[in-house]
């Protein structure tokens, strides 16, 4: 009997131990993704997006590249159908060729939320349960703690050398899936303000929102 209660103390030691390295890892992987994150004054990603309606049972997929320089100009160009999103730090422009429409909102300083860690990763004892796989690449599972989240659950993909973003996939309340997938990343690449200049081409309504 006293060994058997040894053996089960030394098993309830090790899950203890187990699960502390396990926790203790988590917080290394997402404190270093952070950090890469951290000086970030501009980047190029090309990305691919699927999002799937779980109550219609379509899927949507784009594929396209984002371009950002602080503190606020963002460029983000899609295929099929073409569309253009320029923020030139004052106005948000979106054109759409094939209609030749233009609309232009009011643009606020900040990083497009898919590829900017600190909108689920920073403080995520806050808001989430966090759970670690590791594979190929890390992968951080993010379960809400509160129900009145929009997210059922959101998985962010790390690459295990660069500590880099390279996908996340979103879970809504719904059911409803968006995913993205990042190649090509390119943390502080030099660009010029040029790229986040746009004047709608002769003959385009323009739409102010």
């Amino acid at each position: 009997m006293k060994n058997k209660i040894i053996a089960v103390n030394l098993l309830a030691a090790f899950l203890l131990l187990s699960k502390t390295c396990v926790a203790q890892e988590l917080d290394s992987v997402i404190n270093k993704t952070i950090a890469n994150y951290q000086n970030l004054n501009s980047f190029y990603i090309e990305f691919t997006q699927q999002f799937c309606e779980k109550t219609s049972g379509t899927c949507q997929k784009f594929e396209g590249c984002i371009y950002f320089l602080k503190p606020n100009y963002f460029r983000m160009e899609l295929k099929n159908p073409q569309q253009l999103y320029v923020g030139d730090s004052v106005s948000l422009w979106l054109y759409l060729p094939d209609k030749k429409r233009a609309i232009r909102q009011h643009f606020g300083p900040q990083v497009p939320f898919a590829v900017n860690p600190d909108i689920f990763l920073k403080n995520y004892q806050e808001r989430f349960n966090a759970e670690l796989k590791i594979d190929k690449n890390y992968e951080i599972i993010l379960t809400p703690i509160e129900k009145t989240e929009i997210y059922q659950r959101i998985v962010v993909t790390i690459d295990k050398q660069k500590y880099q973003i390279t996908g996340i996939n979103i879970i809504d309340e719904t059911e409803s899936e968006n995913k993205f997938i990042f190649k090509n990343i390119q943390l502080n690449k030099k660009l010029s303000k040029k790229l986040f200049e746009f004047k709608p081409p002769k003959g385009t309504e323009i739409i102010e929102q």
